[in-house]
Parts: C-alpha cells; sequence; structure tokens
C-alpha cells in the first residue's frame, strides 16, 4: 500500500466533510453531526493504519514528497509530510479528542443558530492541525498555522452578539499575529543561512554537517528563537499567559479542543521539531527551560486564587505546559509527548464537565458555607502572602504589560501621523507610488547612490499608510483603501531591493489586488443598503447580511496573506529578496506585516460583529 495515498486521505476527509456540511441547513443538525463524525471515524482507522505500517517498518519515520507549490532557482515552496513517533501520538490524540468533542457538541449545541458554524470552525481546525503535525518542511507548518490562527478567532467569537467574545477574540488573534510572523521570519533567516528550503528529514542530519548552526552566534540565537517566540504565544507561556483564560469565552466545548487540550501544546511540539537548530546551544536549553520554570510559579499561583472554574483550568493546564517547556529543555521528549496525553485528556475532561461541577459546588454552598477566617496582616510573611495574592488575581498584570509594550506605542506613533489625510495620500503617496513604479521597471535610469535607500523609504512609506488604517476610527472605506495602498508600496520595496522579479512580484499582488477589489464591493454594497460602516463602534450587520460577511472574511483573508490566495506563497518569495543584514527593512517589513492582519480583523469585526442595532431579534447584554 502506498503511504502517500493515505497521508492525502488524512487531510481530504475532514476537508471534503466540511465542504459537504455546507449543503445543510442550520436546523439539521442529524446531518451535520453525521458527516464530522463520520470524518474523524475514517480519519483515526486511517492513523491507526499508519501507525502499524510505521511499527512494521522498524519504526523509521515516513516521509513523503507532496506537490510543489512553486519552484525556482533560488525559491522553493512545497508540500511535505513527515510521520514518526511524536507526531503519531499527538495525531491519535487529537483525532480520539476530536471525536470526543464532536461526539458531545451534538446536544451542547443542540439548537443554537450557529450549529453548522461551530462544526464547520471544528473541523477546519482540525484540518490545519493536521497540517502542522504531519508536516514534513516549515512551508507546511506554517500553512496549518494560520488556519489554527484563523479558526481561534471564530471559536473565540462564535457569541457574535456579546461584547466580550469579540473583544478577547481581537485581543488573542492581534498575539497571534505575532506568531505567525515570527514563524514567516524563522523560515526566512533558514532559507538564508542553509541555501534552500530544508525539510525535517534532512534537519536531524545537520548536527554532523560542516554548516551546522551552532558554528555561527548570529543565527544559533536568532534562528530558533524565533521559533521560539512563536511557540511561547501559541503555548501562552510567560508573558504571553494572558491571552489563554480570555480566549476561554467560545463555547465550552471549542475551549476543551482549543486551549485545553491540543492548540495550546502545539509549542511543544514546535520545540520538539526544530530540536536540531537548538540542541547544542546550552544557553538555549536554559533559555527554554527559564520561560517555562516562571509560567509554572506564575500560573500555579494564578490557577488557586481565579473566580470562574475555566479560567482556573485554563492556568492549570499552563502549569503544566510550562513543565512540558523544561522537559523539552532538558532533552525528555518523550516524557512531554506521554505529558502532553495526560494533560491533553484532563483537560478536556476537566472542560467538559465544568459546567457540572459549577452547578454542583454553587448549589452545596447554600447549605455548607463558611465564612474563611481574618486575615493577619501584622508580619512581612503575611504582608508579602497578601501581596502574591492579590498579584494573582490580577493575573501579575500580564495583560496590562501586553497593551502598555505592545500595542500602545503602536497607537501612540500612529496619533503622530494624524495629518496623512485623503487629500495627502492623493497629492503625495499616489505621485510617489507611480514614480517608484517607473523606477522599477527602469532601475538603469535611476542613480546608483540612492538606489540602495529606496527598499527603506518604500517601506516606510508602506508602514505609514497601514499605521494610519490601524488608528483609523472613521472611514472604513479609508481604512480598506489605505491597507491596498501600503501593501503595493510593500511590493516595490521588495522591487527595488534586488532584481527585480515579475513573476514573483505577480504572485504576491494578485491576492491584494482580487481580494481588494471584492472587500470594496461589499462596503460599497452595505453603503448602498444605507448601513452604518464606520470604525467607532461594532454594527453586526452579518445578522442582516450573512452571505456579505462571509464574502467579505474571505477578502479580509486574502489581503492579510492567508492561504487562500497566491499572495500567500508571495510573501514567502518576497522575503527571498531582504538580506539578513538590511535590519531596518526586516523591521518595517515585520511591522507592516503584523499591523495588516489586525487592521483586517478588526474591519470585520466593528462592520459584521458585535450587537445588532435593531430590536426585531434577540441580543445579549455587554457582559456574558
Amino acid at each position: 500500500m502506498n503511504i502517500s495515498y493515505l497521508l492525502y486521505a488524512l487531510l481530504l476527509i475532514p476537508f471534503l466533510s466540511l465542504i459537504i456540511s455546507y449543503l445543510f441547513p442550520n436546523d439539521n443538525e442529524k446531518a451535520i453531526f453525521t458527516t464530522s463524525i463520520t470524518g474523524v471515524a475514517i480519519d483515526y482507522l486511517i492513523l491507526v493504519v499508519v501507525a502499524i505500517i510505521w511499527v512494521w517498518n522498524g519504526f523509521q519515520p515516513i516521509f513523503v514528497e507532496g506537490p510543489v507549490l512553486y519552484h525556482t532557482g533560488k525559491a522553493d515552496f512545497s508540500i511535505s509530510f513527515l510521520i514518526d513517533g511524536y507526531s503519531l501520538v499527538y495525531l491519535l490524540t487529537a483525532t480520539f479528542l476530536t471525536g470526543i468533542i464532536v461526539m458531545f457538541s451534538k446536544n451542547y449545541m443542540h439548537r443554537e443558530k450557529g450549529f453548522k458554524r461551530f462544526f464547520n470552525n471544528i473541523k477546519f481546525f482540525y484540518f490545519g492541525l493536521l497540517l502542522v503535525l504531519m508536516a514534513g518542511n516549515l512551508e507546511t507548518i506554517f500553512l496549518g498555522w494560520e488556519i489554527l490562527g484563523v479558526t481561534s478567532f471564530f471559536l473565540i467569537g462564535f457569541y457574535r452578539d456579546r461584547y466580550l467574545p469579540v473583544k478577547n477574540a481581537l485581543k488573542v488573534v492581534s498575539l497571534y499575529r505575532v506568531a505567525d510572523v515570527a514563524i514567516l521570519l524563522g523560515i526566512w533567516l533558514s532559507h538564508h543561512y542553509f541555501g534552500y528550503s530544508i525539510n525535517f528529514r534532512d534537519l536531524h542530519g545537520l548536527e554532523s554537517s560542516h554548516h551546522h548552526i551552532n558554528n555561527e552566534p548570529f543565527y544559533q540565537y536568532l534562528i530558533p528563537g524565533l521559533f521560539l517566540l512563536a511557540a511561547m504565544v501559541k503555548s501562552a507561556q510567560f508573558p504571553f499567559s494572558s491571552w489563554l483564560p480570555r480566549a476561554m469565552e467560545g463555547p465550552t466545548t471549542s475551549s476543551s479542543i482549543f486551549y485545553g487540550s491540543l492548540s495550546a501544546h502545539i509549542g511543544v511540539f514546535l520545540l520538539i521539531r526544530i530540536s536540531p537548530l537548538w540542541v547544542g546551544n546550552y544557553w538555549f536549553h536554559f533559555i527554554i527551560g527559564g520561560i517555562g520554570l516562571i509560567t509554572v510559579i506564575l500560573s500555579g499561583f494564578t490557577a488557586k486564587v481565579q473566580s470562574t472554574i475555566k479560567t482556573q483550568i485554563a492556568y492549570a493546564s499552563l502549569v503544566q505546559i510550562g513543565l512540558m517547556f523544561i522537559e523539552v529543555s532538558f532533552g525528555l521528549y518523550w516524557l512531554a509527548m506521554i505529558h502532553l496525553v495526560g494533560n491533553a485528556m484532563l483537560r478536556t475532561h476537566q472542560l467538559l464537565i465544568s459546567p457540572s461541577i459549577l452547578s454542583y459546588k454553587i448549589h452545596n454552598q447554600f447549605f455548607n458555607f463558611s465564612p474563611p477566617a481574618a486575615q493577619r496582616k501584622d508580619s512581612f510573611w503575611d504582608r508579602l502572602k497578601l501581596s502574591v495574592y492579590i498579584l494573582s488575581i490580577k493575573e501579575f498584570n500580564l495583560d496590562t504589560f501586553m497593551y502598555n509594550f505592545l500595542w500602545n506605542p503602536l497607537k501612540k506613533l500612529g496619533n503622530l501621523i494624524n495629518f496623512i489625510s485623503p487629500k495627502i495620500v492623493f497629492a503625495i503617496y499616489f505621485p510617489i507610488f507611480f514614480l517608484g513604479l517607473a523606477g522599477v521597471y527602469n532601475k538603469e535610469m535611476v542613480p546608483v547612490q540612492i538606489i540602495k535607500y529606496i527598499p527603506e523609504i518604500f517601506a516606510v512609506l508602506s508602514f505609514s499608510l497601514i499605521l494610519k488604517a490601524f488608528v483609523k476610527r472613521k472611514s472604513v472605506l479609508n481604512a480598506w483603501l489605505l491597507i491596498i495602498l501600503s501593501q503595493l508600496f510593500l511590493s516595490l520595496s521588495f522591487g527595488f531591493n534586488e532584481e527585480f522579479d515579475f513573476s514573483q512580484v505577480h504572485i504576491f499582488l494578485s491576492g491584494i489586488f482580487v481580494s481588494g477589489i471584492v472587500g470594496l464591493l461589499v462596503i460599497y454594497r452595505l453603503k448602498s443598503k444605507g448601513k452604518n460602516i464606520s470604525l467607532d463602534q461594532f454594527h453586526g450587520h452579518c445578522y442582516e447580511f450573512p452571505r456579505l460577511a462571509f464574502v467579505f472574511v474571505l477578502a479580509c483573508l486574502g489581503i492579510s496573506g492567508f492561504p487562500i490566495t497566491p499572495t500567500f506563497i508571495g510573501e514567502d518569495l518576497m522575503l527571498g529578496h531582504i538580506y539578513e543584514n538590511q535590519f531596518p527593512l526586516v523591521i518595517m517589513l515585520v511591522l507592516c506585516l503584523v499591523l495588516d492582519g489586525l487592521v483586517v480583523y478588526r474591519i470585520y469585526s466593528r462592520l459584521f460583529l458585535g450587537q445588532h442595532k435593531s430590536d426585531y431579534h434577540d441580543f445579549a447584554f455587554r457582559s456574558s
């Protein structure tokens, strides 16, 4: 039996199940459930067969070369798969727990308005998780990584008529965007260092290679450091721990599969996958272990004093994931995987029964409650305990820390460029763009003395436009046009940086143009209906225009580089035009990519999510 067919079937079945579910109406719950559970069951049987083949072949890793999406002499974007013990353990656990969640959700989500939407998001998440766990190279991991981030946003904001789920979905996806860009930059640096697209089968052979990464201090820390940053964000390790309890705003079943069991452990798996990049760097072992230790201590204190059961479980799970980071730092990969399976099973169970436990505890308090004894405040030890208690209640102010040091500076910087008005954009930015476009096609006419500075200049202009869109609170049309123009300036920056490659720039811009035009059509459609489309509040237009909401979210994903348009490949290709010593250009590019995702998610949320203004349907209050 050709193993490659089995691996393709693993991915094809949940994708087909997702497509078939769209054919059924929301009230046909039986058909939606049957389609979902059948797909998961078939996948589990296939995984058992793959595991048997793996054992039969003497526990040798199974590597399958997939399709090559783009290939040139310098660039190679391909899909490949690697099945070994680590991925098989995670895959079997993930498929088993997904089946449990689907079974549980049949009754839990009964008669919900978003029944079909919930099951489709779960299947899309499962598809992305399979891509990450089966990935044979960094590009395939990034493909699945993006899908996990998008499905997180939709599931956290599942109750889209409530204020807090939508706000927390935006907060979580903002940090996820940092992880996405960290992965992308890690891929870029790996390409520059190795000179080609590496796969995980060859990566383990690099430990004895003459060009091993530990021979150069620059790459020794930066490449694995970028992947560590992505792992820290995805697994909510210090200082990014505060997003995990905010993600519990979604249904309990999605919380259990995402943030209790499967998605939150992806960082541990990523560190094991790229371990040859850092295994010889002993200081990096201490960094990973130190991050895990700090997370264990802070999350342990926080979990004991939280007032909501889902928050307690979230921080308790973080304690165990921090311990897994420590185990990985000691090279105990199999111990970490066994720990992962145990923690995933336990947290899924705890979250699924949490509503019942909460009901029992509240009922029990009416009959057996006794007030705690008065706290002493005399000694230094008593004051220290109270201080730790207050800090734990406040979750050590990590949420405030993230806001003040990550997003607030960008907002303050954006407010400094309020002078950029539509008139200035048309009078200054557009002429500069067309002048730059002419220069890209006629580089011989540009003075050699200044051409080396032009990429940074256009990158700064691109950043100023996307930053203006980031702080804009009024016209959605202007914000959307600023995003498109920012991407155009970014393409000029790439074009001037090296020998201009028309095909690669066209790949990058193809998704931008199509998605941008589709987004403009949706905005004009809402405007023609007389609807409010300002960015100063949530409008909830998905109630009246669900199809427009679906089309617009596709446009948002396409313009932000999600893998539904060639722009996803184009981003990776264009990064190849930037050299590792061009730090100003890299910094501008990172900021543009991060803000681009945040702006499109915010625009979609403001237009289509939140409480609807009409009074002909039920609505939830500000806090759920």
